[in-house]
């Protein structure tokens, strides 16, 4: 491929999953080449017209022939959310972190990378850049050295808050993230029970990570950024929730298991113009989304084990392909 071809043009790695889904969406309107680079790990299928490569980051040899094809990777290939790690530690760190640390030492084109706010754990302050990380779980914590592996390379990395909404018309939806597993709810038992409910959640709709994503390629800039569009305490956002559904609300006191509590500070975003988006969705946008379609029977059956991560990998047997 000759260098012309290739400026500017995008590697999107995990491109056929729930962010790659906006991200792509973004790329196409935009007339950025790319290609995706995938081993639907949850999909039988992907029919998106859109360049496509089917493979795994473990493979080394096979990223290290298409690499130099491409001057930016987009990176957003992991084992997501903590109970899902906890699964297979040793296949999380393989994908999560050692694939990264490869890149790392093999690439030397842009790398936007997704990190994540769960790297601050507990915190009852607000947390900035640089505070320090409290990771609590083997997900932040591969996310957190992944960070380290990329920070002197030409990398943007967003730490983004808790992700909901819809994404494009071909990736599966997901309903183990706080917002769309709280809508469902609301949808379908006709009741919402918010255990404590006082711990904060810094939240962002799919759309504008995917928008910051690809941005990301372009724009200069360069290290770590939170990333979010508001921050709500639990409670607040089944308030939301059951506003926009119709259905009944508690508030029980028992604590959730869920330790995790950060307020994150998009102080730096703002400042860098991250924030300065085509359209800022909110969450009662994303909550009607996953309302409109499972009222509608869009999505026929809610729990089905696809829909969550940590249930999903759980269940593949010897023949899965993560094996």
């Amino acid at each position: 491929m000759n260098e012309q071809n290739n400026k500017n043009k995008v590697l999107v790695v995990g491109g056929a999953g729930y962010i790659g889904g906006a991200v792509t969406d973004i790329l196409t309107k935009r007339g950025t080449p790319f290609t995706v680079y995938d081993n639907l790990l949850y999909e039988h299928q992907y029919l998106k017209p859109v360049d496509f490569i089917y493979g795994d980051v473990r493979d080394a040899e096979k990223l290290k022939k298409i690499l130099p094809n491409y001057s930016a990777v987009i990176w957003l290939a992991a084992i997501v959310g903590d109970g899902a790690c906890q699964v297979r530690p040793d296949l999380t760190v393989a994908i999560n972190q050692d694939s990264v640390e490869w890149l790392s030492k093999n690439y030397d084109g842009r790398i936007v990378f997704v990190s994540t706010c769960s790297v601050y754990g507990k915190n009852d302050a607000e947390v900035n850049e640089e505070s320090a990380p409290n990771p609590l779980s083997l997900y932040a914590q591969t996310k957190i050295r992944c960070e380290g592996f990329l920070k002197d390379k030409n990398s943007f990395i967003v730490r983004l808050g808790t992700v909901y909404g819809l994404s494009d018309t071909y990736s599966r939806v997901r309903m183990d993230l706080a917002g769309n597993y709280m809508t469902a709810n609301a949808v379908i038992k006709g009741k919402l029970s918010v255990f404590g409910g006082t711990q904060w959640r810094p939240l962002v709709h799919v759309k504008n990570v995917g928008e910051i994503l690809a941005n990301g390629v372009e724009k200069p800039w360069r290290g770590v950024y939170n990333f979010a569009t508001s921050n709500y305490q639990i409670k607040d956002l089944g308030t939301e929730i059951a506003k926009i559904t119709g259905c009944e609300i508690e508030y029980v006191e028992q604590k959730f298991e869920d330790q995790r509590n950060y307020h994150a500070s998009t102080a730096k975003a703002e400042r860098d113009g991250l924030l300065k988006l085509e359209k800022t969705y909110t969450v009662a946008d994303g909550v009607k989304e996953i309302f409109d379609v499972i009222s509608t029977k869009r999505v026929k059956y809610v729990e089905n084990d696809v829909y969550f991560n940590v249930r999903y990998i759980a269940n593949l047997n010897e023949h899965g392909d993560l094996v």
